[in-house]
């Protein structure tokens, strides 16, 4: 449990128990090779604008530290400052995520707002939606009973808000009506009318792969704006900042040319 996810876990068990523990490695294989492409492409993302932020944090300094005579404590002071009006909200966001329980109220209203961030939560909310598909193929692959799979597959969407929309699923398939009928209406018809098909034509794994895999490609495609956009948000403050440092420089300079 140290080193391996409670998905990958409970999908191998139930592999082991219907034998198609093979199959399942496979997909899992996919599974942790799409993670891993999402993440590289949110890192990549990022690195400008980091990389951007702290040239800034050297920068900006300079004129202070020529004008005001190499004070070389007061330039360390401003980088810092620089640097932390980024640092600290990143600090503070990644502590919140990595020490909110999985479950509960705070989780919860952490997932919601994270939906509502410009670009990044419609990106976040196509992953949610393949992440869930997936690991319900997955299920389904392992030989769960679709029962299982329904209430199962909402601990792998990644998203408390997201996994709420097909909860109710759950219990409409245990009462003996269609897992369709318990699809949330907020969820779009593009997602719900082949998940209709894929149940009247006893295709469902199959259908969810492929609702998985075109809704990847949508996670993928918003992820890629948020690399495109981020930069440019970095770059308005990384200009807010140097325009302050002008004005703050600017009676010193004004000083120094009256005084020759």
């Amino acid at each position: 449990p140290k080193l391996f996810a409670r998905l990958d876990v409970m999908i191998i068990r139930a592999a082991e128990a219907s034998g198609n523990l093979a199959e399942s490695f496979g997909l899992l294989a996919k599974w942790c090779e799409f993670s891993q492409r999402i993440k590289r492409r949110i890192l990549s993302g990022l690195a400008l604008p980091f990389l951007l932020i702290h040239i800034t944090a050297l920068v900006a300094p300079l004129p202070a530290l020529v004008l005001g005579g190499w004070d070389v404590k007061s330039y360390i002071l401003s980088a810092l400052l620089i640097v932390s009006v980024f640092y600290i909200p990143a600090v503070i966001i990644i502590a919140i995520m990595r020490l909110t329980p999985e479950t509960g109220i705070a989780r919860r209203v952490l997932d919601h707002l994270s939906l509502w961030i410009p670009v990044l939560g419609k990106a976040l909310y196509k992953l949610a939606l393949s992440r869930y598909c997936w690991v319900f193929h997955m299920l389904c692959k392992a030989g769960v009973p679709i029962t299982q799979c329904a209430e199962m597959a909402t601990s792998g969407a990644g998203n408390a808000v997201v996994a709420d929309l097909f909860r109710p699923a759950a219990a409409s398939v245990e009462s003996g009506n269609p897992f369709s009928e318990g699809l949330s209406s907020k969820l779009p018809p593009e997602f719900v009318e082949p998940w209709k098909i894929g149940e009247e034509t006893g295709e469902l794994a199959e259908i969810a792969k492929r609702l998985a895999d075109t809704n990847a490609e949508a996670a993928e495609f918003w992820f890629n704006e948020f690399g495109r956009w981020f930069p440019r948000f970095v770059y308005l403050l990384v200009s807010a900042v140097m325009i302050y440092q002008i004005f703050k420089l600017l009676p010193a300079v004004i000083g120094g040319i009256g005084s020759l």
